[in-house]
């Protein structure tokens, strides 16, 4: 084994934009393309991973959001979903960018509208999945994140969830008057 990389290190806690979080369980030798590369092997709950420790420009892969971050993430579930337009195309399209893109304030964002839509009508499918999806790549990160598991988490979660829910019903009867 060479070097250790000077961003990441053993026990060092990442998430992976499909795999999530997970921690840096010892550094490997693995074949890429028919070359010997130095990998990071990250355990995650459902298995491994791996990625290169040299050229950790991988936007698939960053450190756990810190703990300011996660604050803000917080922030943003409790406030009032933003406007819920019924255009299909375009809960796809915010679905489809959020999954890629991985940030959690985006992640955020998107959980609590997608929260609040549901009490409103049923999602269809690729909606409800990406809910899931979401909801369990926010907990674990931010479980992660307080050291804590993702079941002392979920409590909160829900009661910051049922916060802008609220919100997002007084608002509804407001405009309804």
């Amino acid at each position: 084994m060479t070097k250790n990389s000077s961003v990441y290190s053993l026990g060092d806690k990442v998430v992976h934009r499909s795999y999530g979080v997970g921690e840096i369980d010892s550094i490997e030798r693995k074949p890429i393309k028919g070359v010997e590369v130095e990998c990071f092997k990250v355990k995650t709950q459902n298995g491994y991973y791996w990625f290169p420790t040299e050229g950790l420009d991988n936007h698939r892969i960053h450190p756990v959001a810190s703990q300011e971050l996660i604050e803000m993430a917080i922030k943003i579930i409790q406030r009032a979903p933003e406007d819920l337009k019924n255009d299909q195309l375009q809960w796809k399209e915010r679905i489809n960018i959020v999954q890629s893109d991985g940030d959690i304030l985006a992640i955020s964002e998107l959980v609590r509208d997608l929260a609040a839509l549901k009490t409103t009508k049923n999602l269809n499918q690729y909606q409800t999945q990406a809910l899931k999806t979401l909801e369990d790549r926010l907990l674990r990160e931010w479980a992660a994140s307080s050291g804590v598991n993702v079941s002392s988490i979920r409590p909160k979660y829900r009661a910051y969830l049922k916060e802008s829910k609220t919100y997002f019903q007084n608002d509804d009867k407001i405009r309804k008057k």
